[in-house]
């Protein structure tokens, strides 16, 4: 069985046409599909998606995983998940994986308190050598630590092309930073050829938009490339 668990594209917008994206879920389920959330999102360009649009994607057989940012993010990690809540269990559907999108801030807790049952939560990591917060939740965790996993992204959705930097942690480990239709094959490659990479996923934003918009074209270039690349392993 491949190392590698998810092909995330996150940041899935109001233009995104849900049977196009189901089309290229059945054909590749391999794929997820990250949708960005926070409290200001209409502040944060149209890749933060209208939370009133979210359930238009939910109980349609797709992969999701919920991306919080900001304070939201913040609020989540202590166990506050206000109306982040209802997303991930709400009517219409159920979001197995959130993300919280926290390194940068200076106020963060020691530990993420709490967990809803059944989420993979996920630590997004900008600074590689600081593990702190990822460290004390895993050992506060150690009873369900296969509930937690860490995203190393120095790049934070901004597209920057940076190397892989494989850590071999006893946990599912994803990897961001300037993938795109152009680079995918190569750095994947490196994944899988690394002995030292265990069960894995890599995520892109900005390297799937187009005029800042998602391109389902680019997603579904990404998905070829990385199905040879897996056919090749």
């Amino acid at each position: 069985m491949t190392r590698l668990k998810h092909i995330t594209f996150t940041g899935i917008d109001e233009r995104v046409d849900v049977a196009q994206l189901r089309s290229i879920q059945k054909e590749y389920p391999i794929a997820e599909f990250g949708i960005l959330t926070s409290y200001h999102w209409y502040e944060n360009g149209n890749r933060y998606l209208d939370p009133r649009l979210i359930r238009k994607f939910l109980g349609k057989d797709l992969n999701l995983s919920l991306h919080i940012c900001g304070s939201a993010a913040h609020d989540a990690a202590l166990g506050y998940y206000v109306d982040i809540h209802h997303l991930t269990y709400g009517t219409y559907g159920y979001i197995p994986r959130v993300q919280l999108n926290i390194s940068e801030r200076k106020d963060n807790p020691k530990v993420v308190s709490s967990t809803p049952y059944g989420h993979e939560i996920i630590i997004q990591q900008r600074d590689i050598n600081n593990f702190e917060l990822f460290s004390s939740t895993q050992e506060k965790w150690r009873e369900y630590c296969g509930s937690l996993s860490i995203l190393l992204d120095a790049s934070g959705g901004r597209g920057i092309n940076t190397p892989p930097s494989v850590l071999p942690l006893s946990c599912k480990v994803g990897y961001a930073g300037g993938f795109n239709p152009d680079n995918v094959s190569e750095k994947l490659s490196y994944l899988l050829a690394n002995h030292t990479t265990g069960d894995f996923w890599i995520d892109m934003e900005s390297g799937v938009r187009t005029d800042d918009w998602f391109d389902l074209d680019k997603v579904v270039d990404v998905l070829k490339k990385c199905r040879k690349c897996l056919d090749n392993e």
